[in-house]
């Protein structure tokens, strides 16, 4: 039987499946598997930013790119009023830019390409990954407090 759950039900939802793809990263790293490393930092980015897109919006937008979904949480905080919210996802943004599109690159390698991944990637993702989570959370107090 499947249960339908409230939006705000289904960001936690959500956002205990974040913390759980993080903690399958870190084993995956403890286990020096890089590259399902990378792809369990994408997951757990990816639904911590649905989960807190769907208490802001209502809905989740369609699309599942972190960068793309990074675009429309740093729009609906603009969108708010919220600047100095929006100037921090947006210098995260910029100092994790090259680590982000690995993420990203990683989430579709992992299921069709031949291509591994090294600690320092996995190193970069799992940091980019608790940096992100701890802004969402910061944001998501400002936001609804």
């Amino acid at each position: 039987m499947v249960a339908i759950v409230g939006s705000l039900e289904h960001s936690e939802l959500l956002r205990r499946r974040c913390r759980v793809f993080y903690e399958y990263a870190q084993q995956a790293f403890e286990r020096r598997d890089y590259d399902t490393t990378l792809f369990m930092c994408e997951q757990a980015i990816q639904l911590c930013l649905k989960s807190i897109l769907l208490r802001m919006l209502g809905f989740i937008p369609r699309g599942h790119g972190v960068r793309e979904l990074l675009g429309v949480f740093l729009r609906t905080l603009r969108e708010l009023g919220k600047m100095e919210l929006s100037l921090r996802v947006s210098s995260f943004t910029e100092r994790h830019r090259d680590v982000l599109r690995l993420i990203e690159e990683a989430y579709v390698v992992s299921r069709y390409l031949a291509k591994t991944y090294e600690i320092e990637d996995a190193e970069k993702a799992i940091e980019a990954t608790v940096e992100l989570i701890k802004l969402i959370e910061g944001v998501e107090q400002d936001v609804f407090s």
